[in-house]
């Protein structure tokens, strides 16, 4: 629609999302900065932001993945780890599934989104394991960046069956 590539408008994006993921704008405003940063105009707007809207309302939970955590639970301490607004919280809770974690750290109330040390810091000392022990999965690279420097195992989060094979190597 605007004419760039897939990765043109991620790596725009990526660049200001730290902006929603801290507090300081709310997730629209991101978008619609995005959207200016890459050249669309004033009546292209209101389209993208249908076009996003539209495709955060058809996300779908991943159930086996869910199921996956249940299981882990009883063994292992989880957290979700976030880069997201403060509303966040409110969606774990009002899809049921907040108490699948020990603990939740949203970069929109805490201040800090990965791939900072901080956010990870923070989530070892509320589960209370040292960051060695850490096993940290994601389906972005980006997040996952400054895993050496920081001392956890990272897990690039491919697909249900890739995510199990993986698991069973490092547990």
């Amino acid at each position: 629609y605007l004419g760039i590539q897939r990765d043109q408008w991620l790596e725009t994006y990526f660049s200001l999302n730290h902006l929603c993921n801290t507090g300081k704008y709310s997730w629209k405003e991101v978008m619609v900065l995005t959207a200016e940063k890459v050249g669309a105009t004033k009546q292209q707007i209101p389209h993208i932001e249908n076009l996003l809207l539209r495709d955060v309302i058809n996300q779908k939970l991943n159930f086996e993945l869910i199921e996956k955590i249940k299981n882990f639970k009883p063994m292992y301490k989880t957290a979700l780890v976030s880069n997201y607004t403060t509303g966040l919280r409110q969606k774990l809770i009002d899809q049921k599934i907040i108490d699948l974690f020990d603990e939740v750290i949203i970069s929109g109330e805490v201040g800090y989104q990965k791939p900072q040390p901080e956010i990870f810091m923070l989530t070892c000392e509320k589960l209370g394991v040292p960051i060695s022990e850490l096993v940290f999965i994601d389906d972005t690279p980006r997040s996952l960046e400054n895993a050496t420097e920081i001392g956890y195992t990272p897990i690039l989060y491919i697909d249900n069956q890739k995510l199990q094979q993986d698991l069973r190597q490092i547990l």
